[in-house]
This record gives structure tokens, C-alpha cells and sequence, in this order.
């Protein structure tokens, strides 16, 4: 009985010391894991740690790092516009929503900017322009423009990352007389400066 009790003593003891290894390697996994984030928040150019292993490819693929990354590097003003601009292979439904709970920026301009740029130009339509137009001017400022449709801002975005951002972005601003047809940025330029030559411009009252 004694010998049996001793036995049954043992095993758990046994059990209970593994399970306590497992709680222990769990949580420095996770405590590892949250260093590794810390790191990649400051790191400039993510890629250099990206390519040294699979735990730091790992660590790259999570959204809310991708959030504090940005945010951390451009601020909450700029980081939806750095993210787009980083692309598809970046910016993911679920990095939207991280940055968003991350409370980063999305204003007007961002979301007038994103409906301008979003989708390709008909190059071929383009082509034939270029062919039919015996304007040479026009040929010139025509060709110049093609040349700068390689990758637009916003261009080749996934459907469901540009209906996201729009759809919060409605949302968010909540705002009935929203513009998304004009340019808040030279609205405020005209607003500011005034479209006129500063010697030409005359004082508001």
C-alpha cells in the first residue's frame, strides 16, 4: 500500500513538474515573442530582420506589429497613407483594423486620394490617343503621362482592403456633406495662401 502510495506520489509529481515546464516555456515563448515585436517596432527597414530567420518572418506577419511599426515610424496622421503606399504584399484587411484600433488617422483627404488613384488606367485607350492625336504638344504631355502609370499610389489595392478603408472611412468621418470629389489639400491652399500671385492677392476682411 505504502509502496503504492509512494508510486502514485511520484507520477505526480512527475506530471506536475512537466506541466509547470510546459506553463513556463509557454510563457517565455510569448515573453520572447513580445520582445522580438518591441525590436521590430524600432527597426528602420524591417526587411534586414525579416530575411535573418523564420521566427522574425513570423513576427512580420502579424498585423498589430505591422500597426505599432507604422505607427511608430510615420505617426497616426500618415500611417494609413504610408501603408497603402507599401502595397499588398503589406497592407491586409486585418493591418487596417489594427491600425484603425490603433486610433490612426483617416480623414477626408485620405479617403478623396484613395477614390482618385484607386484602379489602372486603360493603357491601350491611352495608345490610341497617342496614335490618333497629330497635336505634338499633346502627343508630348500624353506620353510623359504614361510613363508615370507604372504603379500609382492606391492603384493596385485589393478589392477588399479599398472597400474597407472607404467603408470606415464613411464611418468614421460621419459626416453627410462629405466631398470625396474635391481636394482638401488645395481647398486649403486657396484657403491659406490664396491662388493668386502673392503680389496679385489681395487681404480678406
Amino acid at each position: 500500500m505504502a509502496i503504492t502510495l509512494h508510486n502514485n506520489f511520484n507520477k505526480w509529481k512527475r506530471s506536475s513538474f512537466q506541466k509547470w515546464l510546459e506553463i513556463l516555456s509557454f510563457n517565455m515563448q510569448s515573453l520572447f515573442n513580445e520582445v522580438r515585436s518591441e525590436i521590430f517596432k524600432f527597426t528602420d527597414i524591417p526587411i534586414s530582420l525579416i530575411l535573418t530567420d523564420r521566427k522574425w518572418y513570423s513576427i512580420s506577419q502579424d498585423p498589430h506589429v505591422r500597426a505599432r511599426w507604422l505607427i511608430y515610424k510615420y505617426g497616426r496622421s500618415h500611417a494609413l497613407f504610408q501603408a497603402v503606399r507599401l502595397g499588398n504584399d503589406f497592407l491586409t484587411v486585418d493591418v487596417v483594423q489594427a491600425l484603425l484600433a490603433r486610433n490612426a488617422l483617416i480623414s477626408r483627404y485620405f479617403v478623396q486620394r484613395l477614390l482618385m488613384h484607386f484602379g489602372s488606367y486603360d493603357e491601350k485607350l491611352i495608345e490610341l490617343k497617342i496614335q490618333h492625336n497629330v497635336n505634338h504638344i499633346d502627343y508630348e504631355r500624353i506620353r510623359a503621362f504614361q510613363t508615370k502609370l507604372c504603379c500609382p499610389w492606391a492603384s493596385k489595392l485589393h478589392l477588399p482592403i479599398f472597400t474597407k478603408l472607404i467603408t470606415e472611412g464613411y464611418n468614421i468621418l460621419n459626416d453627410q456633406n462629405l466631398v470625396i470629389k474635391e481636394n482638401n489639400m488645395e481647398l486649403f491652399q486657396i484657403l491659406s495662401a490664396s491662388p493668386l500671385v502673392i503680389n496679385d492677392a489681395y487681404p480678406k476682411y
